[in-house]
């Protein structure tokens, strides 16, 4: 078998682009209301599929380590959000925000009925080179908002408005079968 580039670009098909996703977020009702939460979508410059730890345990043995699958932990999921719709983002988040842990009053809003309305599910959907198909798909389960980034204002930037939103989850969910 030659080894060439013409065999590697008829093997390869393209390859996925960073750039093809989409996340489809899920507000609690305390902030709806709002356009941008509303339709279901909004735009993200950047984000990352979550990253899963394994922990190891590592057992003494005779001299010598033995070493075992631990626990599994997951690291907060930083996101970049363009700040359109008049900041009313930026508003929302800090809402919610505002709704877990009162900025004046220290209380959570309650609700009796259910003990996660505050926790909701966000998808990532990784797409193909055309942004036609979904590849990849991870649910985020009981996500909430534990950091929200500051605006950069600066009277000499022509750029967009964005701000971190950096989202604290259970756990995910692979959708297998796409």
């Amino acid at each position: 078998m030659t080894h060439s580039l013409n065999t590697f670009k008829s093997a390869f098909s393209g390859g996925s682009r960073t750039n093809r996703f989409r996340v489809t977020h899920a507000f609690p009702s305390v902030v709806t209301n709002i356009p941008a939460v509303e339709k279901g979508w909004f735009n993200i410059s950047a984000a990352s599929l979550p990253k899963a730890d394994i922990g190891v345990m590592a057992v003494p043995y005779r001299g010598r380590m033995a070493y075992y699958a631990g626990d599994r932990q997951y690291s907060v999921w930083p996101i970049k959000i363009y700040d359109d719709n008049d900041g009313l983002l930026w508003k929302t988040f800090n809402r919610w925000k505002e709704a877990l842990d009162g900025h004046i009053t220290h209380k959570v809003i309650n609700n009796q009925t259910d003990h996660f309305f505050l926790q909701t599910t966000w998808k990532i959907q990784q797409l193909n080179s055309n942004a036609s198909v979904i590849e990849r798909e991870i649910e985020l389960i009981r996500c909430w908002p534990s950091e929200i980034g500051g605006i950069n204002l600066d009277m000499g930037s022509s750029e967009f408005v964005t701000f971190d939103v950096t989202l604290t989850f259970d756990y995910i969910k692979i959708k297998e079968g796409l």
